[in-house]
């Protein structure tokens, strides 16, 4: 799978699974490349555009993009993603 791929599907997941819960635009913010996935960050653009705090997630774990066509999944943020993957 290639980033754009991944990051495409990243979105995607955010959208479906974040739209009806959260009020506002969730994003993708950054991402990171391990052997078997790719790993995308995220917030609210609102947030993202100008870092007012009353806008931002808490305690949101990364998406999850398998390169091998595997299913999305949000990880946890109560470890490290790099141990989450092992």
């Amino acid at each position: 799978m290639l980033f754009q791929d991944a990051y495409e599907a990243a979105q995607r997941y955010l959208d479906e699974h974040m739209r009806s819960t959260h009020k506002m635009e969730i994003v993708v913010a950054s991402c990171a490349e391990y052997p078997g996935a790719w790993v995308f960050g995220y917030n609210t653009r609102r947030f993202l555009a100008d870092g007012d705090l009353m806008a931002t997630l808490v305690g949101n774990g990364p998406v999850v993009v398998p390169k091998d066509g595997g299913a999305i999944y949000l990880g946890s943020s109560a470890s490290p993603i790099a141990d989450q993957l092992a």
